[in-house]
């Protein structure tokens, strides 16, 4: 409670017993025949006390009883109305998920900061160049119990030279050399998980079409399907705003492709099962030469079969 509401208490409370103090003396003076000559004074002064007294009173108990409900019934009939304003504006936006779009480039930082145990966070990306300075925060995540599921683009493949051909500021060989740093950076974070702690990290290292920058939270707590998403475009991804899309958690298999029912988050979580399901059947076919050792990295280093599941359940 602030300075500002305790003294709007004690006013309150002294205009509620000072008014009925000053009715009360003032009544007993009315009645004194001494001042019978001022009777109508007093009189006065007595209805005024309790006039303010039973005020203050009955105002009060508006505010804290009845103003107090009528706020909330008032802000939730906004919350639906505004609902509804921005669903018919924005072409079915709340149906869909959408929350808004990012003031500025994606923040790791404050996503960061915003985990808790027991919460997955997929990442499909090919590298952020900003990585090397963040990769202590991914790795406290980590020890605090958070579960990282990570799709990074292979150095030297085919689609990362295309990739570098449309984008700002980068050539092929400035763009595989930041492939290999992200990696590396990566790497570093497993060399400091060891098996006591609960959380965990598995990359794989993909080679096929990069599709779309995909940051999604699964929040254990609230059980809410959070999701970022951008575009490759010709600017670095790092510089890129990003969607915000959010839904409830649904466990299990269940039919998406109902379009009526579409909601984004699910399709982008869909997605994502789908790459991390394509790179996981490469990694266990029998005699599969395509996938190197290198292809799939993981900590804690005993969790490696751990690590290249992904969340279904709560």
């Amino acid at each position: 409670m602030t300075t500002t509401i305790k003294l709007k208490w004690l006013l309150a409370l002294v205009m509620i017993f000072g008014g009925f103090t000053v009715y009360k003396i003032f009544e007993g003076l009315v009645h004194n025949p001494a001042y019978q000559e001022y009777e109508w004074v007093f009189k006065i002064i007595s209805e005024f006390g309790l006039f303010i007294s039973v005020i203050v009173s009955a105002g009060y108990f508006h505010h804290w009883f009845i103003a107090a409900e009528e706020h909330k019934e008032a802000e939730i009939s906004l919350r639906e109305t505004l609902g509804k304003y921005v669903d018919g504006v924005l072409m079915n936006s709340v149906k869909r998920g959408f929350l808004g779009i990012t003031n500025k480039e994606f923040d790791f930082s404050q996503i960061m900061h915003g985990l808790k145990p027991g919460d997955y966070v997929y990442w499909l990306i090919t590298f952020d160049p900003r990585f090397k300075n963040k990769s202590r925060e991914l790795e406290n995540a980590i020890k605090t119990g958070v579960h990282f599921r990570m799709l990074i683009l292979k150095a030297d493949c085919r689609s990362g030279e295309l990739r570098a051909a449309e984008t700002n500021g980068f050539n092929p060989h400035e763009f595989n050399e930041y492939s290999k740093l992200f990696k590396v950076s990566l790497e570093d974070v497993i060399s400091r998980i060891d098996d006591t702690i609960t959380g965990s990290l598995g990359v794989f290292v993909y080679d096929g079409l990069p599709s779309l920058p995909l940051f999604i939270i699964i929040r254990k707590e609230s059980r809410k399907v959070e999701v970022y998403n951008s575009f490759y475009l010709t600017e670095p991804v790092s510089k890129m705003p990003y969607l915000h899309w959010e839904t409830e958690f649904k466990s299990g298999n269940q039919e998406l492709f109902e379009s009526d029912h579409w909601n984004m988050s699910e399709l982008f979580l869909d997605y994502f099962k789908k790459r991390w399901d394509m790179e996981k059947e490469k990694l266990y076919a029998a005699g599969n030469q395509d996938v190197q050792p290198e292809d799939f990295i993981h900590a804690p280093a005993a969790a490696r079969e751990k690590c290249t599941e992904i969340f279904i359940g709560m």
